[in-house]
């Protein structure tokens, strides 16, 4: 029997994404934890340092619009392989642009390193493909709370890595578990026959974009997710920098950025299984996921409120405050990828997956720049936090709206409705 008409099969693909994902992210936070020093080295403002992430966010939201189509050539493990080495790669020969000290090879590689998120939509994908309906959202809340997590796993490592080993050691440590751990996840993938059909036949799925860019509950699932991005990209790059500007050390900042992690994961998988229960008890599974999803929305918007008002009362209110927020955020996130199984067809999963994925991500390089860089550099660090409260209630009220729609999916193409 193969691997694959197994039961555990789809749970073994949710393990090694999920244990790959933890790492992925980590590299994020690793160099917001390194900003200052790497400032010093190559004797520039911070701002400059920050801008070279906000390249690689650019090159991230650009490489999830494309992995669908990637994959639609090269299939999905030969993508997955593309990205993943788009991430470990340049995280190993960041020590090289240090050690030079050349601000151009520090921009390359960050950009590179932005390209890895074409497989992201592909992961989210394949697990849909081979999971049981009964378990879409906590199994797709599991990875995606995993991957989450990464942030403050980077934090805590860089934590302990820098002040024995360094700036440069704490950049390799991650990128070989990065390439370690993505070697299992690559084995275990595997495309359904049907999947591959589809895949070969170009000149029906040329421009399959634009039926799902017609669809108005494209562009509500899009704004839905807006605020998860937004809210985890300023926690996990500008976290660490307003931590610092507020006297907290390396201990606490990576201690902060690892509960930031556990409640993610944990937040994550709670919601997938909430939603997943109130779903199969309902008429409307999409609108019972969806006011499960609000709810995250509700929290991060009270919470992004008050982060700066708890820095200043101390470490403890501060690190409830900015749990509490990511709590919200990831709720809300560990609902979502169980919603576009129930707005487009079969065919156009993995197409309508990149495409929401993409255009949601769009804020990944906007949130921290405006966060951290516009506001924060200019002590505005209140408005900078309100902006998340502000995103929030915009995704909460696309929730809304999504509630009210009744899309007939891409023409010509059974809507799915099951759960």
């Amino acid at each position: 029997m193969k691997i694959t008409q197994t039961k555990i099969y789809p749970w073994l693909l949710v393990i090694s994404y999920s244990l790959m994902g933890i790492l992925f992210p980590a590299a994020v936070t690793q160099f917001s934890m390194v900003v200052d020093d790497l400032a010093e080295i190559f004797k520039v403002n911070r701002s400059i340092i920050l801008t070279t992430d906000t390249v690689r966010a650019v090159c991230l939201v650009a490489a999830m619009f494309f992995g669908g189509i990637i994959s639609n050539k090269l299939g999905l493990k030969k993508t997955m392989a593309l990205g993943i080495s788009f991430q470990v790669i340049p995280q190993l020969l960041m020590p090289l642009a240090i050690s030079t000290r050349s601000l151009p090879v520090l921009f390359f590689l960050k950009g590179l390193q932005g390209l890895n998120a074409m497989a992201f939509p592909l992961y989210i994908s394949s697990i849909v493909m081979w999971m049981s309906s009964k378990y879409i959202a906590l199994a797709t809340a599991i990875f995606n709370g995993s991957f989450a997590a990464g942030s403050g796993i980077g934090a805590f490592i860089a934590g302990k890595i820098i002040p024995a080993f360094g700036v440069s050691a704490s950049f390799t440590v991650i990128g070989a578990a990065c390439g370690i751990l993505a070697v299992p996840a690559l084995i275990l993938t595997h495309e359904k026959a049907e999947d591959r059909r589809i895949r070969s036949e170009p000149v029906k799925r040329k421009g399959s974009y634009i039926p799902i860019m017609r669809m108005p509950a494209t562009w509500f699932l899009i704004l839905a997710l807006t605020a998860n991005t937004w809210v985890t990209q300023s926690v996990t790059v500008d976290m660490s920098v307003f931590t610092a500007g507020m006297g907290f050390g390396y201990s606490e900042r990576g201690s902060l950025m690892l509960w930031v992690s556990i409640i993610t994961v944990g937040s994550s998988i709670a919601a997938g299984a909430v939603s997943d229960y109130f779903a199969s008890k309902s008429d409307k599974p999409l609108n019972a996921r969806i006011a499960v999803m609000s709810i995250g929305y509700v929290l991060s918007f009270a919470a992004s409120m008050f982060i700066v008002r708890s820095a200043e009362s101390g470490f403890a209110l501060l690190a409830l405050t900015t749990c509490a927020m990511i709590f919200g955020a990831s709720w809300a996130g560990g609902v979502f990828w169980s919603l576009p199984r129930l707005v487009y067809g079969s065919d156009d999963q993995v197409m309508g997956t990149a495409f929401c994925s993409g255009a949601s991500n769009i804020p990944n390089p906007i949130a921290p720049l405006v966060v951290g860089v516009v506001l924060g550099g200019c002590g505005l660090w209140q408005l900078g936090w309100g902006t998340c409260a502000a995103i929030s209630l915009l995704s909460f009220v696309s929730l809304l709206a999504l509630t009210k729609r009744r899309d007939p999916g891409v023409k010509g193409r059974k809507l799915e409705t099951n759960i």
